[in-house]
Formats: structure tokens, sequence, C-alpha cells
């Protein structure tokens, strides 16, 4: 019996613990999403106009070219065979004599996920029907766009909704927030930070063995350095880097048999802009400079400038008499003067990436990976609904809702990870300097060019009533 008893303690000991923190996962008892409409809703304004303009700028990246694969390896290994050891032994006097032998070398690599969250805030079921009073239309219209197509959010999302509904409104936050944040990361992402490892430490020197942490420099990339010199200066020649860059990863897909390889340049924004200015005159005029480093090379005719706009235009730029497509990319890293000491004010300095997307055949050499929560079906089917939550996009996105009476609350994960199977294919110039006449605005929120000012709440309406005494 005492020991039936103490059982019977400890499943209620278990349960109220289960209780607790269920209490401490709960949506809130407040209503802390936006209001769009009714009292201190944004768009319940008298007299505003239907038409809606979207001032929002939304991030641009070589996201929207990568193939994202579903998976549910979390530790793979990518193999290559690396090269051949020397032989050892003589040739042999006699054909029946042993003769030199030598052996085959590879290298695995591996990859790793890295989670990524973000929430709604509170709803109360009862405010989103809610309008101020007559004069608070829910016929507003939108113009323009606040997702992207890069694939780095849940999909599905209805934009015409945002300005009426709340739910789809926390929502489409929601993948705002998955694309600015999954952007940074495909460049910048590290272990150390909590993200998967991005392009640029995958873009390096020093790679190793998986397995046994053996250093395998035949799948190094190409990393050269441009020491903060400005990308239309002097002093370094931007044109021959970009060449030798890209004649060099080339040769290397053409030696190992991997070619051809489909490429992609991948930039910032402003260091494009000052690239295109002035490439096309320093890739006409290379090496056209006598014993004094005169230039000789005369060009007044209108090419130059053709040249630039077809290059602005069409997104592309010849390198080795090859043109190659470009990419701009917000999640790309740019120095300034405050994070860096080397860059002057109104200055910056970023990479110039050469992307393999794809090698001999169509493989996927540079793509995303993310775990693929439909495979969890058969364990969460025998739940019965016990738990609210279901996935998206082919099982990217996972949704779970979770319910506090009246109150709900949506959260969403995601985990992903990019990656890199022929990093000898991969290059990057580092610390590219430019200095624009003005930078472009930005859509990371933390960055000094990103702007978006109003306001997330309005003041509660003023009424009076026999009834109400309150001091207004």
């Amino acid at each position: 019996m005492d020991e039936i008893l103490k059982q019977l303690a400890d499943n209620q000991n278990k349960l109220t613990a289960l209780l607790s923190n269920q209490e401490d996962k709960a949506a809130g008892n407040v209503h802390s999403a936006v209001r769009l409409h009714g009292n201190t809703g944004i768009f319940a304004t008298s007299g505003l106009e239907r038409d809606i303009i979207s001032a929002y700028v939304r991030p641009r990246g070589i996201a929207s070219y990568l193939p994202a694969i579903p998976s549910v390896s979390e530790n793979p290994r990518f193999g290559s065979i690396t090269g051949f050891t020397a032989t050892t032994g003589d040739q042999p006097d006699n054909a029946c004599e042993d003769a030199p032998t030598g052996y085959m070398k590879g290298c695995n690599l591996t990859a790793a996920f890295g989670l990524k969250r973000f929430d709604t805030n509170t709803i109360e079921m009862d405010k989103v029907m809610l309008k101020l009073n007559r004069g608070d239309f829910t016929d507003l219209v939108l113009h323009g766009q606040l997702l992207t197509n890069m694939g780095l959010r849940p999909g599905n999302m209805s934009e015409s909704q945002v300005m009426n509904v709340i739910t789809m409104a926390e929502m489409i936050i929601v993948g705002a927030n998955f694309e600015r944040a999954l952007g940074a990361d495909l460049w910048q992402g590290t272990v150390a930070a909590g993200s998967f490892p991005g392009l640029d430490s995958q873009i390096a020197t020093g790679q190793v063995d998986a397995d046994t942490n053996s250093a395998c420099p035949s799948l190094d990339s190409d990393v050269k350095d441009f020491n903060y010199n400005d990308v239309c200066g002097t002093d370094l020649d931007i044109v021959e880097y970009l060449s030798m860059l890209m004649y060099y990863l080339e040769y290397n897909a053409d030696a190992m048999g991997l070619g051809p390889i489909n490429y992609m340049i991948a930039m910032n924004k402003g260091l494009w802009y000052e690239l295109s200015a002035c490439w096309p005159c320093s890739y006409m005029s290379n090496r056209c400079r006598n014993s004094t480093g005169t230039q000789i090379a005369v060009m007044n005719d209108n090419i130059n400038v053709n040249e630039r706009d077809r290059m602005r235009r069409e997104m592309v730029i010849p390198v080795n008499g090859k043109e190659y497509p470009v990419v701009i990319d917000d999640g790309i890293y740019e120095y300034n003067s405050t994070n860096s000491d080397n860059v002057e004010a109104g200055s910056f300095a970023s990479a110039i990436y050469a992307m393999p997307i794809t090698m001999g055949g169509g493989f996927p050499t540079t793509y995303i990976e993310y775990v693929d929560y439909r495979q969890a079906m058969p364990d969460t089917s025998l739940l019965h609904g016990l738990e609210e939550f279901f996935w998206t996009d082919n099982g990217r996105y996972s949704w779970a809702i979770d319910n506090n009476r009246w109150c709900y609350q949506l959260s969403a994960k995601t985990e992903q990870r990019v990656v890199l199977r022929a990093p000898q294919l991969a290059g990057k110039i580092q610390r590219v300097g430019y200095s624009p006449l003005q930078h472009l605005r930005d859509s990371d929120a933390d960055s000094p060019y990103n702007f978006d000012g109003g306001v997330s709440t309005r003041d509660p309406s003023t009424y009076y009533a026999v009834w109400d005494s309150s001091d207004r």
C-alpha cells in the first residue's frame, strides 16, 4: 500500500510540474499583436485613403537561385577524392617483379543545421474583428510587396490581407523576420552564434577531414585580399584580381573534370554599382600601359558608357571573355567606419564571391538543406490532436499554436543549412573598398541605413459619456 501511495504521489508531482510548465509556455493573456483596426489600430484613421503604399525595403540575395533539399541527416558526410600519393618502390628489371605502388586519398566534409525561430505576438480572438466605428474601413489595398520569393520564409501568406486580418499580419511579420535573419545567416552564420556555418566561413582555406581533422588543401577555396583598396583605384587592379580568380577556379573545374560550372558572382549592392562604373574602361584597357605606367589606350566614344549600362541592366560581368551573372545579396557583410578602423567615414568595404551553383550535368554544388518535418508524421499522428502544430512548404517550416483561453500565439521554426559541396570551386576577393556618393537603404533593422518610422499603435480614441467619469 505504501508503494502504491508513493507512486500516486510521484505521478501527482509529475502532473503538477507538467501543468506548471505548460502554463509558463502558454500564450499571454493580453492582446499584444498589432491592432489594424478598432481602438488604437494603425489603420483606424477617419478619412484614410484606400490605397496603402509599402516603403519597406525587402532583402534580396542568392537564396533565390539555390535549390532547397529536404533532409533528416544531422551529421552528414560529403566525400571527395583529393588525389593519389607518390609511389614507393623502384621500377623492376623484369616483368614479373613488383613495381612501384601508390594510394588514393579522400577527404570528407560535413555540414550542420541551425535552428531559427520566431513567434507572433499574443492575439486575442475578441479583438480581431473590432472596428473603431463606421469610419474605420477594411477595404484597404496594398501597393508594393512586403515579402520576397527567396524561399527564406513560410509560403502561402496573403499580403493583401495584411491591413485587415490581424493573424495574417502577425504571420507576415514572422515571415519578414525569417527573411532578414536567414538571409544574413546564409553568408555570416556561425555555429558559435547559434546558426549554421555561412558561406563566408565555408569559402576558405584550411579545409579538414570531418572524421580525422586531417588537412585537405586540395579542397581549399581561392581567397584573395584586396586589403581595403578602392575597387576603382590604382593601387590594386580589380580586373586582374577577378580575372585571376575566375581563371584559377575555371582551371580547377576543367582539370578535375567537373565542368562546366554554372557560376554566379555575388556582392553587395553598393560595391556592384561602383564596380560596374569602372569595370568597362579597366577591362578594355587592362595591361595597356607603357613602362612609366601611363595609360596608352585611348577611348573617346560611348563604348564604356554603353557597356556599363548593359552590365547594370542585364546584371552580368564579362571576365576572361566569358559573361557571368551577378546577384546582389543584402546578407553579405559590409565594413564601415564604425566596425573597422581601416575604413574612413563615407567609405565601405565588402567581398566579391564566385559561387559554383551547379557542376557538370547540373549536379547541385551550392544548395540549402532543411530538416523535413513531414518525417515526424508517424509519431505525431498518434497524438490525435493533443498537440497543435503543422508543417508547411514541403516540411521546411513547422508552426505551433499556443492557446490560452481566448488568446492564441503562433510559433514558427525551421532548421536549415547551406551546403558547399566543392569548396575548391569557390572563391572570394575580401575587403574590396568603395566610396559611393550615397549608401542605399538596407533591409537589416539594425543598419543605420534602415528607415521605418511611424507607429505600431495609435492613441486611444477620445469620447465622453454620462456614465464615464474618468479624466480624459
